[in-house]
């Protein structure tokens, strides 16, 4: 007997995401974030630090690939990571004590709204 392929995996996963994804119409998805920082490491050291950059374009990407569709992709709105960065510095700034997750969650969703 065979093992299914991870690529055959994937592509089940995603189609099944895009059934639900309807569902999905809140402003935040609570969802385990692995090495997520705060606005506070987010506001002191995101110049300097490429790897909490990278990690937020990880997440939107993730959050894209699970949640976006054909028809509504929310990312299409951004032009540059630049963007994404300047957005949770605008973020971070007023408010200190929620996550970078937070933040991407925010950005995601306003960028959702705007592409319907």
């Amino acid at each position: 007997m065979r093992k299914p392929k991870i690529k055959n995996l994937l592509i089940v996963l995603v189609t099944s995401l895009i059934f639900i994804q309807p569902a999905v119409s809140q402003k935040t998805i609570n969802v385990a974030s692995f090495g997520v920082s705060d606005c506070g490491q987010w506001v002191a050291n995101s110049k300097s630090n490429f790897a909490i950059r990278t990690w937020l374009v990880g997440f939107m990407s993730g959050l894209n690939a699970g949640i976006a569709t054909p028809t509504n992709d929310p990312l299409d709105k951004i032009n540059s990571a630049e963007q994404i960065f300047l957005w949770m510095d605008n973020f971070c700034q007023k408010n200190p004590l929620k996550t970078v997750a937070d933040g991407g969650n925010a950005l995601y969703f306003e960028l959702r709204m705007k592409s319907k």
